[in-house]
């Protein structure tokens, strides 16, 4: 097939395969090649739905991406080689399993529905589809003044003025798929200071560079959490709780420093509270909102020994998180949210965050524990691959850990999990073999 035209004519054998025949061609195939089968053949794909008997990945899931099944059963990744992951379906708890021509040597850094955020060892990144193979190329961050890359194997990181800042995400906010193209930000991190630029597709005066973005006059100890875009702005919350802005209208010149809104009120803060923030730019109403997740204790988590992306401010076991909104006004004033109306979750990571439906009792994957309404689903949490915390709950609630979600991966994995949504084409279940 691989030389024949894609046309009727040449598909028209395969065409005539029996249902059940060609879903034991799908049970052969990997995650990726699944994905892309409907492509293959129109009615290969109608033959397919006909005959639904093995389990399928619906469009638009929500699934945890991770780094693929170790082959050697030593549980230690040594090289990104491979180009494998994971995505495990939560309402399910099916895994499936595949590589990507494209990820091999590189690792993910951030995404958006069915696009990630990729780089390679020397913070080269890039846009990848893993479903259909597209990518889309990344302006190098030395288009930044005065950056200078500092490639180390197995640490993403870069340095100004003799500084180094370690890569931390990068968050699409805008997919290749949009009217106006890609929009992503980049977060970096220091001991001290962390830093925010951001790049955009063509149309405007940021295109192909990215745009460094001034901290606050006279600031010695700045540490974000996480970054995004809101209504024409660039968005970073401190670990502080506040809210930091920037107007990406500027041009070329970004020499005016970030207005400062104050954060929510989260409650009593001890001296041993840690807490880390999510910025969640879309919701219902359209209004900003932040999840706040916290917990007591430094530890360390064994499966960071190794991991390509570290974010120490995430280093405790979180035992509570609360999601609060902003005034419609946005004059600082936040609400508590407790429940998003009985049939929608969110979820949260290093990929822009997205609502998804929870299907009614009965109707499938709403059984299963591991989708519940109301719930705010956090990736790579200490401890577990994802975290899943209801906000029905009351505040004096503390989690045991009963709601974690953990999945057959390496368990030293240096790919950090995060949520993926395949909206492209149904995939078939890979078997696993025990």
């Amino acid at each position: 097939m691989s030389s024949a035209p894609n046309n009727e004519e040449a598909v028209a054998p395969w065409a005539d395969l029996l249902p059940e025949v060609c879903d034991q061609v799908l049970d052969h195939l990997d995650a990726v090649s699944v994905i892309r089968f409907p492509a293959a053949c129109t009615t290969w794909a109608s033959a397919s739905k006909l005959q639904s008997t093995p389990p399928r990945l619906r469009s638009g899931s929500p699934t945890l991406l991770t780094t693929g099944l170790d082959p050697d059963g030593d549980d230690v990744e040594y090289d990104l080689e491979a180009g494998a992951f994971g995505l495990h379906d939560i309402a399910t708890g099916k895994s499936f399993y595949g590589e990507a021509q494209r990820l091999k040597n590189r690792t993910w850094v951030g995404g958006k529905d069915d696009w990630l955020v990729t780089t390679d060892l020397n913070c080269g990144v890039e846009l990848l589809n893993p479903i259909t193979g597209d990518t889309v190329p990344l302006p190098p961050f030395a288009t930044i003044r005065g950056l200078e890359l500092a490639a180390d194997y197995y640490e993403l990181h870069v340095a100004i003025n003799n500084q180094v800042h370690r890569l931390q995400k990068v968050t699409l906010c805008q997919t290749p798929a949009h009217p106006n193209g890609y929009l992503a930000v980049a977060l970096f991190s220091s001991g001290s200071m962390a830093l925010v630029a951001f790049t955009a597709a063509a149309g405007d005066d940021f295109n192909d560079r990215w745009t460094l973005l001034k901290n606050p006059e006279g600031a010695h100890y700045l540490r974000y959490t996480d970054v995004t875009v809101h209504n024409g702005k660039v968005l970073a919350v401190a670990d502080s709780g506040n809210i930091y802005s920037w107007d990406m209208d500027g041009g070329t010149n970004h020499a005016a420093g970030p207005t400062v809104m104050p954060g929510p009120d989260v409650g009593h803060v001890s001296h041993d509270l840690m807490r880390g923030f999510f910025l969640v730019a879309a919701s219902s109403a359209g209004r900003l909102r932040v999840v706040c997740v916290y917990g007591y204790g430094a530890v360390k988590d064994k499966r960071t020994d190794r991991r390509v992306v570290f974010k120490d401010q995430w280093c405790f076991c979180p035992r509570r998180a609360s999601l609060h909104e902003l005034d419609a006004a946005g004059a600082g004033t936040w609400r508590r949210v407790r429940d998003f109306g009985g049939d929608r979750a969110l979820f949260v990571g290093d990929n822009y965050p997205f609502y998804a439906a929870v299907p009614p009792c009965g109707s499938g994957g709403s059984n299963n524990k591991d989708l519940q309404a109301d719930c705010v689903y956090v990736a790579d949490v200490v401890g577990c691959d994802a975290a899943a915390f209801d906000l029905k709950l009351g505040d004096e609630h503390v989690y045991d850990f009963d709601r974690r979600l953990m999945y057959p991966a390496m368990s030293d994995s240096l790919q950090m999990p995060m949520w993926f949504r395949p909206t492209a084409y149904p995939i078939a279940e890979v078997p696993v073999q025990e």
